[in-house]
């Protein structure tokens, strides 16, 4: 299994959640007010200096679906005009 965490602008809610379903992604958790800053982008911590915000969907797949969800984040990730996407993959040893 594999833990996918998924950390995006705004602009990219609808395609993520689209995306999970189109793979057959059932489960889901999500924060809707993510703030901080990437290595590549300026930060947005929702004030008058840094407005803005991010969202985050973490899912825990199988293997069966694990390289077919990646590949369709990947695609998702280079959106034409599509800025401030990440995926990370982590390995899920054990779930109680």
């Amino acid at each position: 299994m594999k833990m996918f965490l998924m950390v995006y602008d705004t602009d990219f809610d609808e395609d993520v959640i689209a995306t999970l379903k189109a793979c057959r992604v059932t489960g889901y958790t999500k924060w809707d007010r993510v703030l901080g800053r990437g290595k590549k982008s300026d930060p947005k911590l929702d004030d008058a200096v840094w407005p803005g915000f991010n969202r985050a969907i973490a899912v825990v797949v199988e293997d069966e679906v694990e390289d077919e969800l990646f590949n369709e984040m990947e695609k998702l990730s280079k959106k034409p005009g599509g800025t401030g996407f990440k995926v990370f993959e982590l390995p899920v040893l054990r779930v109680i």
